[in-house]
């Protein structure tokens, strides 16, 4: 199917909603909170009114973000239809998707990861896109919603954190136009790019340096873990790994780094990153998690020390088999 087609689907979907739940991805970064509200944002001025939700709570280092404040972890309000961003799967929608009337409504699913398993009732999916808000600003356009200075640094904000600032490799000449366009509509792209980049809490720096301490990096492959002791030591209260893992990858001797966060529910969030010409995708898929090839996650039961030795041998293997191809 077009991606035309799926865009006219996705309309066809919104148009008899009145109070669609938008759900985004458990431990969330910058695309998954900014496609989030600025679709909300988006539905907003359509006259809808909708509930934004993420099983985790919203680190504060996201604060800047327009509307971010109104993201709730339990969902009271009745909705009609759900709309899931930037998850490659239902399970990356945490206990949000276990909701007794979550499958008795339609389903849009809006993503850019290449291991999406479709699992919506219209899919619109683009693994060719840089990030699931880009994903998100052509729908709006299909649907001829007008950006505002808001809408369009909410979105503005997907696309740098998930081009880590236009570095990767699928920044293409529509990514850049597609910025210019948010950016004319109000969005300042270097108060984005400082908060999303260049700032992080003094508990995250707490922790990377914990973190860092337990660093290992063998035969290219690099990684540490995050114990829930050491997130209550620093004081951190987010759920993720504070961006550490993109930190990890640029060692100057590692092809591919992994961070194993303990979480609260005794499950283990494993992040993983790779440099250019090596693909970590897969590895998450084995898990049944997804991503790009440079950039992907998985969740295991734990405990954390079997749950890292179960990755670490997986992804040596494949780092092994993908240096002899």
């Amino acid at each position: 199917m077009g991606f035309s087609k799926k865009l006219f689907l996705s309309s066809q979907l919104i148009q008899p909603a009145r109070c669609p739940l938008l759900i985004c991805h458990i431990a969330p970064d910058g695309d998954a909170i900014g496609s989030l509200t600025g679709m909300g944002r988006a539905l907003h001025q359509m006259g809808l009114e909708p509930t934004l939700a993420c099983s985790d709570s919203v680190p504060s280092r996201f604060d800047y973000i327009p509307d971010v404040e109104t993201v709730v972890q339990k969902v009271n309000a009745p909705f009609d239809l759900v709309i899931s961003l930037d998850c490659s799967d239902l399970d990356r929608l945490g206990h949000l998707s276990q909701m007794p009337t979550f499958g008795s409504v339609p389903l849009l699913n809006i993503d850019h990861h290449v291991t999406n398993l479709n699992f919506g009732d219209v899919n619109l999916v683009d693994p060719q896109a840089s990030s699931t808000a880009q994903v998100v600003l052509r729908l709006l356009e299909h649907m001829a919603v007008p950006l505002d200075a808001e809408l369009a640094t909410c979105l503005l904000v997907g696309i740098v954190s998930d081009t880590r600032g236009f570095s990767t490799s699928n920044v293409t000449v529509q990514v850049m136009e597609d910025a210019l366009r948010l950016m004319k509509a109000g969005a300042s792209l270097p108060h984005i790019t400082q908060h999303s980049l260049n700032r992080r809490s003094t508990t995250a720096i707490f922790l990377w340096g914990a973190a860092l301490a337990l660093a290992q990096i063998e035969d290219g492959v690099a990684w540490t873990n995050i114990p829930l002791a050491m997130r209550r030591t620093a004081g951190y209260a987010g759920n993720g790994d504070a961006g550490l893992a993109n930190f990890l990858v640029s060692a100057a001797a590692a092809d591919v780094a992994a961070v194993f966060v303990e979480r609260e529910d005794g499950h283990v969030e494993v992040g993983l990153r790779a440099m250019p010409g090596f693909d970590v995708a897969q590895v998450a898929l084995q898990f049944s998690g997804g991503g790009h090839a440079l950039a992907a996650g998985c969740k295991l039961p734990g405990p954390l020390e079997k749950a890292q030795t179960r990755v670490l041998n997986t992804l040596r293997a494949s780092v092994a088999c993908q240096r002899r191809s």
